[in-house]
């Protein structure tokens, strides 16, 4: 109950500083670097050797899955997930279906695992999820006021964003982590993640050199995530 009551507010805290503060994009990016790194050490670390315990030979396709079906979401949000904003003009005034419900499948599939982890691998996931979620909510609400919507509506877009990522962890409660399916869903959500991370971690600029202010977030992220191992 404590890591869904984390997700939500996270995702609703973060989406409404939008309302408050106006210079924390200038953060965003640092922050998107820092989680990805940590979501991909993470994966490293803890998901995927809990993935691959016992003989597991086909999950390799729902890995592939997931990562493709993220290739597919990325499309369809315009990126948003890994920091990228896209305002289409023509649609000013009118709500985003097309972005929004391709980040709320993000958030609901991502957190599939959460509840089937143990104590120290779901803490470690929740933190990067968290890390991760912030951002975006930001981001997310911040594309909501740029196409100019009444306050209510991004609100309530803030909102129903912030249930997904709980609503999915919650879900994956209800199935056996035995069966198949839970490891195939389970492969699926990290393929999503490793898409997600490798994304925001290698997208270099034009001469495909990683500046300074990328690369420290970065190693930090990874080096906490080590850190989980402490212990474990």
């Amino acid at each position: 109950m404590l890591a869904y009551l984390i997700l939500f507010f996270v995702g609703l805290i973060s989406g409404s500083l939008v309302f408050l503060k106006k210079g924390l994009k200038k953060y965003i990016n640092s922050l998107l670097s820092f989680s990805g790194a940590y979501l991909l050490s993470v994966s490293f670390l803890h998901l995927l050797p809990h993935l691959f315990e016992g003989e597991s030979h086909d999950l390799g396709i729902y890995l592939l899955i997931g990562f493709f079906l993220q290739l597919i979401l990325d499309y369809f949000s315009g990126g948003i997930e890994h920091g990228h904003t896209h305002v289409n003009h023509k649609q000013i005034g009118k709500f985003p279906f097309l972005i929004f419900f391709s980040l709320c499948i993000h958030a609901f599939i991502e957190s599939f695992p959460l509840s089937h982890l143990s104590q120290e691998e779901g803490w470690s996931y929740l933190s990067g999820l968290s890390l991760h979620k912030a951002p975006i909510a930001f981001i997310l609400a911040s594309l909501l006021l740029a196409y100019k919507l009444p306050k209510v509506n991004i609100v309530i877009g803030i909102l129903v964003f912030s249930l997904m990522a709980p609503l999915g962890a919650f879900w994956g409660s209800f199935i056996s982590e035995d069966t198949q399916i839970f490891k195939q869903l389970m492969a699926v959500s990290v393929g999503i993640i490793l898409h997600l991370s490798t994304t925001i971690l290698f997208e270099n600029n034009e001469e495909h050199l990683i500046k300074w202010k990328k690369l420290f977030p970065m190693l930090a992220g990874a080096l906490l995530a080590l850190l989980t191992l402490i212990g474990h």
